[in-house]
């Protein structure tokens, strides 16, 4: 299983190196940015523990599950593990301080001296619970829904969280040998169709721009061209050639990775003036002849032409570069 870095994650360090320390919303970004490291981080840790586990059954595990179908609620779930036993929900929660639950669908965290207010994970968790759930009855499948709230580091300390389900990754193996004991309920024909099924129904939702939910505005961003090696600044050489300042790659098409900041963080379409805006590369010329290179589908003439990604192309994109880091 190989974990790759969320869409989310990925967007927000776009935004957080587009964004100026001066802006409103950067102390807001930094530390969304901050919480998806920690998310991710937490995450990478309860999967080699989880490849740790011996298991006697055969077994899938599906991290970043992403279920979003008709008559069911978008559901978002950070480790999805499947046998023919059971189906196990693993919600992971990398925070850090005191956690103490409370009887009313809350917790409260408090950390730096600070004192915070945050949706419960049990809650969340019970709900994903319910969800799949319902898929299992909607496509025929005589299993039962678990799940578990999981703490990554023991230096996180909880209160009240006894009896709720809620457990430290050291004790996942134990949780799981447990839950391997219970009567198998798939044959191997139903459990393979379903993994043939939930492969099938993980697809990445269709959020809101970046830029949209912060209320940051286009022309509110840093213009610049950034390398995609090392996120270093790329200079130009000639008309065509730029190398980045740090590492020395040179691009071959430098204005690709501005078109796709564009698409990550505003939005599906963009236009040689806009590009020219965010990029800083003034001559129209040279953004029309970048932009040409990278064979989106565009519609419009002249100075009408508008260049657009769909879904499709969008994902490819940020799954690559989710595995390049």
């Amino acid at each position: 299983m190989v974990r790759v870095m969320s869409a989310k994650l990925l967007a927000l360090r776009r935004l957080h190196r587009r964004l100026s320390i001066n802006h409103p919303k950067f102390v807001d970004v930094q530390q969304d940015l901050y919480n998806s490291k920690a998310g991710h981080g937490g995450e990478e840790y309860i999967d080699s523990v989880l490849s740790t586990i011996h298991f006697p059954i055969p077994h899938i595990i599906l991290p970043n599950f992403r279920l979003q179908e008709r008559n069911i609620p978008s559901t978002q779930i950070d480790i999805l593990l499947i046998t023919p036993a059971y189906a196990l929900i693993i919600e992971v929660k990398n925070w850090a301080g005191i956690i103490t639950f409370q009887d009313t669908g809350q917790v409260i965290q408090e950390k730096d001296g600070f004192v915070r207010s945050m949706d419960c994970p049990i809650v969340q968790a019970e709900y994903y619970q319910e969800n799949l759930q319902d898929w299992f009855m909607n496509n025929a499948v005589p299993s039962t829904v678990h799940r578990v709230v999981i703490f990554p580091f023991a230096s996180t300390i909880l209160k009240n969280a006894e009896n709720r389900g809620v457990h430290f990754a050291k004790e996942l193996p134990s949780i799981i040998r447990r839950l391997n004991k219970l009567p198998v309920q798939l044959t191997n024909e139903q459990f393979n169709s379903l993994s043939l099924k939930l492969n099938a129904s993980n697809r990445p939702f269709s959020d809101q721009s970046l830029c949209d939910k912060y209320g940051v505005l286009p022309s509110e961003l840093s213009r610049g061209i950034y390398c995609l090696k090392c996120d270093g600044p790329l200079v130009k050489r000639t008309n065509r050639i730029y190398v980045c300042s740090h590492c020395l790659y040179i691009p071959d098409n430098p204005l690709y990775d501005v078109m796709m900041d564009w698409f990550t963080l505003v939005d599906s379409h963009i236009t040689n003036k806009q590009l020219r805006l965010l990029s800083g590369v003034e001559v129209p010329y040279t953004v029309g002849y970048f932009m040409k290179k990278t064979n989106f589908p565009r519609s419009g003439k002249t100075k009408a032409t508008v260049y657009h990604i769909n879904n499709e192309e969008k994902n490819n994109f940020v799954l690559d570069r989710m595995k390049k880091g």
